[in-house]
């Protein structure tokens, strides 16, 4: 695999196809966009002890406590609501890039979105069982370190140096285990998603394509894995600059509006925070739909080119092992040219003699 023209093709797909930004400002593999909030004083005055007292505390929630749990229970469904959004969009994202990559009429917003309803409750279904899989794994672990050591403390055991140097390895060693198996399945996973969206195999069918495309393209998987985690980390570093240079007048306009408690700091500071929302926002869709793109081109490149590879060795196998393949001709090599037979006529038609006697 070409990995240079890989990270062109995948910036050329991003840059021209800006309506995938749309798609990757939600999509993300497992989650959503996270939003932050602020707080108010809905209370008002509430005495001498103020809100931070504990009698003000109590009063501040028995006067807001319909407004709270509104709050609450808002929160919680625009987070349900992110949440679907996010695995539409994902779907959506990967049909997308598919489509502009192969340079099909079917690559527009509309019809892309579309490709993610059709695939999310099949991705839904993915998600939950990888998320389950792992929690019971975990759950395992835990039980097979923690339970061993509560039940030495809950009889107030001695617990050795050896004991703890045993736990100790113990930990090191499923530290050393969980890594390449977290690799190993986040390769798997992105693969699997891409069986699902693109080819339309049910969930346990991906996840065993994923499986099965990244064993046998280990190193190129991992590679292509490699690559992706060097260009978050540029990303990363290129955003963080800017940000780390802006916090310095940001923090001065906090604490001249925590000192003065100037109207205009609030106002400078609302602008510049909306701003910072807006770029962040930005940064998020376009390096989302680019990474979407990289391993939808490289989903297509390993799949396709191996089908590609399948094909012509069958064709050479067929060829080296057909029963007239190291058989000798029957017929010789040169077989002598066939007669003319253009110039000569066909007999013609004579009527019999009626006068003639009949034959015996």
């Amino acid at each position: 695999m070409d990995y240079t023209a890989l990270l062109r093709t995948a910036w050329g797909i991003t840059w021209r196809y800006k309506y995938l930004w749309v798609l990757g400002l939600f999509a993300a593999e497992g989650g959503g966009c996270s939003f932050s909030s602020g707080s108010s004083n809905f209370g008002g005055n509430t005495g001498s002890g103020g809100i931070g007292s504990p009698s003000g505390i109590e009063d501040f929630f028995s006067q807001n406590w319909a407004l709270l749990l509104a709050l609450v229970l808002g929160f919680i469904v625009l987070s349900i609501a992110l949440w679907v959004i996010s695995i539409i969009a994902t779907g959506g994202l990967i049909a997308g890039t598919d489509a502009a990559y192969h340079e099909r009429t079917d690559s527009g917003l509309g019809d892309s979105w579309r490709a993610g309803l059709r695939s999310f409750w099949r991705l839904l279904g993915m998600w939950l069982l990888i998320a389950l899989a792992v929690f019971v794994v975990v759950l395992l672990v835990v039980l097979v370190i923690g339970l061993p050591i509560g039940l030495a403390i809950y009889r107030d055991a001695d617990l050795g140096a050896g004991a703890i140097v045993g736990v100790v390895l113990f930990v090191i060693l499923l530290v050393l285990i969980a890594i390449p198996a977290g690799i190993a399945l986040q390769i798997v996973s992105t693969w699997a998603n891409r069986s699902l969206v693109l080819e339309g195999t049910g969930v346990v069918a991906s996840l065993r394509a994923g499986w099965r495309l990244f064993r046998s393209n280990i190193g190129v998987s991992l590679m292509v894995w490699l690559i992706a985690v060097g260009v978050s980390i540029g990303t990363a570093i290129a955003i963080l600059i800017p940000l780390a240079i802006l916090a310095i007048p940001i923090g001065i306009m906090i604490w001249r509006i925590a000192v003065d408690a100037n109207p205009a700091l609030w106002v400078g500071l609302s602008v510049v925070g909306l701003v910072l929302v807006v770029v962040l926002s930005v940064f998020k869709a376009a390096t989302t739909t680019y990474f979407g793109a990289y391993y939808t081109v490289a989903y297509r490149q390993l799949t396709e080119g191996a089908i590609s590879t399948s094909t012509a060795g069958g064709a050479s196998s067929d060829a080296v092992t057909a029963p007239w393949a190291s058989q000798t001709p029957a017929y010789p090599q040169s077989a002598p040219p066939a007669p003319d037979l253009g110039s000569a006529e066909p007999p013609s038609y004579q009527p019999p003699d009626p006068t003639a006697p009949p034959e015996a």
